[in-house]
């Protein structure tokens, strides 16, 4: 018993200039770190012709890159040129450029095209291949696989993981044309999970000529970063 007490006793105090030098080493080494590893101080996340069967912090430059990450919580603004749409039906608000129509709405999927109609934009919500994007990208996949219910062929097909409102996601990729059609066209998605078994997926497809491409990589970027899902439930 007598071993303890003797051996704190005999502990020196550390003086002020040698705490002084402990907090400079520490600092030193968290600063390190973050240059690193960039570690954040506050923790945050990051239709073509046939209907689809099956963010956010604000963007931060003029011009978002679509294989950015958007945040939890999207800005009220939307940029000049874009409004935002409320979807109850899909517990969903998203944004798209002032000039686009709706070509289709019901209770899980809405559709918007583009004046010339060389851009495609859809969000759907539902549960038909599971509740994980996973899941969801499988079973899409198989769907457009099958050209008599897509009217796709040839599909490139490329997935990567991303995040999307401050939730794990998957990207998809897809190079193809239309099976009476020899134009090439680009399809890009996004699959994240929401609440109650659901899965969002908002898909923009485009002609894949000239500028086509770049202008469909703002779009959805764009898109993505002003998308709020589950926005009526609890």
């Amino acid at each position: 018993m007598s071993g303890a007490g003797d051996g704190t006793r005999s502990r020196r105090r550390l003086s002020a200039g040698e705490i002084a030098a402990l907090v400079s080493a520490a600092t030193a080494v968290v600063g390190l770190l973050l240059a690193l590893f960039g570690v954040p101080l506050i923790g945050g996340s990051s239709p073509g012709r046939p209907v689809v069967d099956g963010a956010a912090a604000p963007a931060r430059s003029a011009t978002p890159d679509a294989s950015a990450t958007p945040e939890a919580f999207p800005s009220i603004a939307v940029p000049s040129g874009w409004r935002r749409v409320g979807a109850p039906d899909l517990r969903a608000t998203f944004a798209l450029p002032d000039d686009w129509t709706k070509d289709f709405g019901s209770g899980t999927q809405s559709n918007w095209s583009s004046p010339d109609e060389e851009h495609a934009m859809s969000l759907k919500r539902d549960s038909s291949y599971g509740p994980t994007p996973k899941a969801a990208v499988a079973g899409q996949l198989q769907w457009y696989r099958d050209p008599q219910k897509s009217s796709m062929a040839d599909l490139k097909v490329a997935t990567h993981p991303t995040r999307q409102n401050g939730k794990e996601a998957l990207l998809l990729e897809i190079d193809y044309h239309y099976t009476d059609q020899s134009a090439p066209r680009k399809r890009v998605e996004v699959f994240v999970a929401g609440k109650a078994g659901q899965v969002y997926q908002l898909l923009f497809d485009t002609v894949a000529t000239r500028e086509r491409p770049a202008a469909q990589k703002h779009l959805f970027a764009t898109a993505r970063a002003h998308l709020l899902i589950d926005t009526s439930v609890r």
